[in-house]
């Protein structure tokens, strides 16, 4: 029996695969492997078992970690947004977790024997302390465990940007406060485009899944993920008939529509246009009419052989994520965590 539910197949070998990229892009620097929002969707504890060769990993929240932490008991693991009050503080130290600390309360609630980073803000301005700070910090964490100092670029995934030599310049002056602490820079837009930058620490995210940051997508990154769902019907339409909600799409003469259980409560955006891509049967058709909840519609042409139960692809490899993504005018990272929970994976 074939399942009606939309499939997210992970391909675990093109993670490595691109970690590998990583590597050959940024020779010597150590890798904190950004695994948070459950790895941009394909799964945190695959993705980590996967990565294990990866020096440190890397969350968002203390809750991520805590998680983590279960299925990985001896990796170090940074938690990038650090700690909000005690009772984080406390979890901190219970599981063994590696907080970035931003802000002064951070710093207040920091007690003896828990590692840390320090973060600045360099013209991000979402968190970090301001550069000017650098050398008080560097007295006051003197007693304790100081991992390194990081911040991130504003501009990333364009190198000729003129933010982002300021904040490389900024960076430098802040580790001139802290001699011998490591540094992390680098993160996927770095990596890829200004591998000048990435100091002693790279902490690839969206590259890893076979992201571009930079929007187009990149042949020597390998798909994370392949999405698929399965067509449920297959309508023959006559020229004035108009298909779904709005009755968007017309048909110009007889034509027959291809109709797929994935829709946007399984994360496939609304907004997404006609003629966005899908594959069926390997070849490229037509996303026509109005995505709904639970289906969508392709156009098949006339000597398309598809019956229920064969699936579309809407990304994956032939079809990369960003080029999914900039049809919708959004980006590859919102659709790999968007995924809902209808979506399977299956890992291969």
């Amino acid at each position: 029996m074939t399942a009606n539910h939309p499939v997210a197949r992970i391909h675990l070998n093109h993670i490595q695969a691109n970690f590998e990229r990583v590597k050959q892009l940024a020779p010597g620097t150590r890798l904190m492997a950004v695994i948070k929002a459950n790895a941009y969707g394909h799964g945190v504890d695959q993705v980590a078992e996967q990565l294990k060769s990866a020096d440190a990993y890397a969350v968002a929240r203390v809750e991520e970690a805590i998680q983590l932490r279960s299925s990985q008991p001896n990796k170090s693991i940074v938690v990038l947004e650090g700690y909000l009050d005690s009772a984080e503080a406390a979890a901190c130290h219970e599981h063994q977790l590696t907080p970035v600390l931003h802000s002064d309360y951070q710093l207040s609630l920091l007690s003896d024997g828990l590692p840390v980073w320090i973060k600045f803000n360099t013209g991000m301005f979402r968190l970090g302390f301001e550069p000017g700070l650098a050398g008080s910090l560097a007295e006051k964490i003197r007693p304790h465990d100081l991992q390194g100092i990081m911040s991130h670029l504003a501009n990333a995934d364009d190198p000729d940007h003129e933010l982002n030599q300021r904040q490389i310049s900024l960076f430098a002056e802040c580790a001139n406060a802290f001699p011998n602490a490591a540094r992390c820079f680098g993160n996927s837009g770095a990596v890829i485009g200004i591998p000048d930058s990435i100091a002693d620490w790279a902490r690839p995210g969206l590259m890893l899944y076979g992201g571009a940051p930079a929007g187009d997508p990149l042949p020597e990154l390998l798909p994370g993920m392949t999405l698929s769902a399965p067509v449920i019907a297959i309508n023959e339409m006559q020229a004035g008939d108009a298909v779904g909600y709005g009755s968007l799409w017309e048909a110009k003469r007889p034509s027959r529509v291809a109709v797929i259980a994935l829709g946007y409560a399984d994360g496939y955006p609304r907004e997404m246009p006609e003629n966005t891509p899908v594959l069926i049967n390997g070849q490229r058709r037509s996303l026509i009419g109005r995505v709904s909840m639970d289906m969508c519609t392709v156009l098949l042409e006339a000597g398309d052989i598809v019956q229920p139960g064969d699936h579309g692809v809407f990304w994956g490899k032939n079809l990369p994520i960003d080029e999914v993504a900039a049809a919708a005018g959004t980006i590859s990272y919102t659709l790999m965590t968007g995924l809902g929970q209808r979506v399977v994976r299956a890992y291969g």
